[in-house]
């Protein structure tokens, strides 16, 4: 839903006991590491880092690289639309390429100044960043394959399914805290950890500083093998599939029919 409910915020707010809000489902025949066409290794929870590692040799061939880089990989897969916070990961990379603590690859297509503003960048770091204008279901699937940390820093988003699609092929996603996206993804901290429901970076503002920080504590994350092992581990094992959205659907329905009915006339 667009910002502020295009004027209907107030009605809503004033029946939240009524809403129930349903997450989208995924096709996990075609979102599948265990199965997929596009990756040159199929994997799972279990030997997911080979599987990563292969892709991101087959990834590093594909950009025109003699060899995969060594440092996290922090991906974007998407509409180049300000909707989108390409402004804010155009700051990112700014702020962060000559850091040498990540990898950037983007791949999309949209606004002709943000497309032009990345080749510019990708041009000034040419061993830290990437950029493939355009869209190729190919490249999209061997990118989620290869990467370990997708960007959603969405100014608003219904769903989103990108982060779902991380999910499924072990790369834990950075997004703002909006919409679908906070329905979907739990921010990793020594309590979330602790309880299992860790599942990704969030952040608040949407504002450069606020991605940067968010994305420097991926990147910190992803140096402790053994917990983002077990964070990879735990998202993989998540249902998205539709036939979770499907059961969903069945017990709201079950739910208001078993509810007392209430006449039209006694609802304010």
């Amino acid at each position: 839903m667009a910002p502020g409910g295009n004027g209907l915020d107030g009605v809503l707010a004033g029946r939240s006991r009524d809403l129930v809000g349903i997450v989208n489902g995924i096709d996990t025949n075609t979102w599948n590491p265990h199965a997929d066409a596009h990756i040159p290794r199929h994997y799972s929870a279990d030997d997911v880092d080979d599987g990563k590692y292969t892709a991101r040799v087959a990834l590093a061939a594909r950009l025109g690289h003699a060899a995969p880089d060594p440092r996290p990989l922090v991906a974007f897969v998407g509409r180049l639309a300000e909707q989108k916070g390409v402004g804010l990961i155009l700051d990112l990379i700014n702020r962060m390429a000559g850091s040498g603590l990540a990898h950037f690859v983007i791949l999309g297509t949209g606004d002709p100044a943000s497309e032009q503003a990345l080749r510019t960048v990708a041009a000034s770091y040419p061993d830290t960043v990437d950029v493939v204008i355009g869209f190729d279901e190919t490249l999209a699937h061997l990118i989620q394959a290869a990467a370990d940390i997708l960007l959603m820093p969405s100014q608003y988003e219904p769903c989103g399914l990108a982060q779902l699609y991380a999910f499924r092929y072990g790369t834990i996603p950075v997004v703002r805290a909006t919409g679908g996206l906070a329905d979907t993804v739990v921010d990793t901290n020594d309590q979330t950890l602790a309880d299992g429901t860790a599942s990704g970076f969030v952040f608040e503002a949407f504002e450069s500083a606020a991605l940067e920080e968010a994305v420097r504590r991926a990147v910190a994350a992803r140096g402790d093998q053994d917990r983002w092992r077990e964070l990879v581990r735990r998202v993989m094992e998540q249902d998205w599939s539709w036939q979770a959205s499907a059961r969903r659907y069945r017990e709201v329905y079950e739910q208001t029919l078993a509810a007392p009915s209430v006449a039209v006339a006694d609802v304010e």
